[in-house]
């Protein structure tokens, strides 16, 4: 490695301050540049940062919307999923204007991997993909680029997708189950996951004849499934993208090799666009269950003729 003038030190400690900080703002812990350098990934971006590597954040995520009618207004991404990329676009843009290599958030659409286990079509995640793309390129989102399993295996079918990476990555059902009763972390996933399912099956199954435990049942066995795939998937990332500082859309502790980070703001402690709908509310933006900006009497609204979002 080149030996570093005291001037240049003096840039490079100021420029991680500042990417650490630029990091924190998307913290679910909130801002935590105090403690930057006890944090796993920030003290792999501060070594990477010496070496002057660009930096290429990874996170899986923007799946599709959710299918139950309580939560989301259709399964085209809207307001959320622009409001959300741009967060993430924001983040590189201010890092790459005090560091020259840069910075870039690779999107890897993880829809395809469990789309059978939370009843999404194949043809629905092709869709929702397809607008994710659209967003990237309409509103000039320079440093976002995206990345899934069809990229790798461009002559499967979903199905064919999805047996591949299970019996090429995937853990056993015991290896799950024993990690979410052994593992702390695991066991907080697997519990955040599950209240998603249990959500998404309520609105699915509000006209069935299942009681509220055959539904939880139902879904437990589905959440230890998308768990197995989610697991196999990050499996998958890290023999491609070894070097990547990994991102998460779930929370986890500080001290975990993946920051989770929260892509917009929102009255509920956690969030996400594909779950919710978009509500302006007090002239900010938050996330919240279509059945929750009906209550509030929201109205439907449209930004740039086609994203929807709604104003109370």
């Amino acid at each position: 490695m080149m030996e570093l003038s005291n001037e240049n030190l003096d840039e490079l400690s100021f420029a991680i301050a500042s990417a650490c900080k630029e990091l924190s703002k998307l913290s679910n812990h909130g801002n935590v540049i105090e403690d930057y350098y006890q944090i796993p990934i920030m003290q792999k971006l501060e070594a990477q940062m010496v070496q002057r590597k660009t930096l290429q954040f990874l996170l899986p995520a923007f799946p599709a919307k959710s299918p139950s009618p309580k939560k989301t207004a259709g399964h085209h991404p809207d307001l959320g999923e622009v409001l959300a990329l741009n967060n993430l676009n924001e983040m590189c843009r201010k890092i790459s204007n005090i560091y020259e290599p840069g910075a870039e958030v690779i999107i890897c659409s993880d829809g395809r991997i469990f789309s059978d286990v939370v009843m999404v079509s194949d043809k629905i995640i092709d869709e929702y993909s397809e607008w994710i793309k659209s967003i990237i390129q309409e509103f000039d989102f320079k440093h976002l680029s995206t990345f899934a399993m069809d990229d790798l295996h461009q002559d499967l079918d979903g199905p064919q997708l999805r047996e591949r990476l299970v019996w090429q990555y995937a853990k056993s059902l015991d290896e799950v189950r024993y990690l979410v009763i052994n593992d702390e972390d695991f066991r907080s996933l697997f519990n955040g996951v599950h209240k998603f399912m249990l959500e998404d099956q309520a609105g699915l199954e509000e006209n069935s004849n299942l009681s509220k435990n055959q539904i939880h049942k139902k879904t437990k066995v589905l959440t230890y499934e998308l768990l197995r795939r989610s697991d196999a998937w990050s499996t998958l990332l890290l023999d491609h993208f070894e070097d990547a500082l990994r991102l998460s859309i779930h929370a986890y502790p500080l001290t975990h090799e993946k920051f989770g980070v929260k892509l917009v703001h929102s009255s509920e402690k956690w969030a996400t666009p594909w779950h919710n709908v978009t509500v302006k509310k007090d002239d900010q933006f938050e996330l919240m269950h279509l059945s929750e900006a009906e209550k509030l009497g929201a109205k439907k609204e449209l930004f740039r003729g086609k994203y929807v979002y709604f104003e109370a």
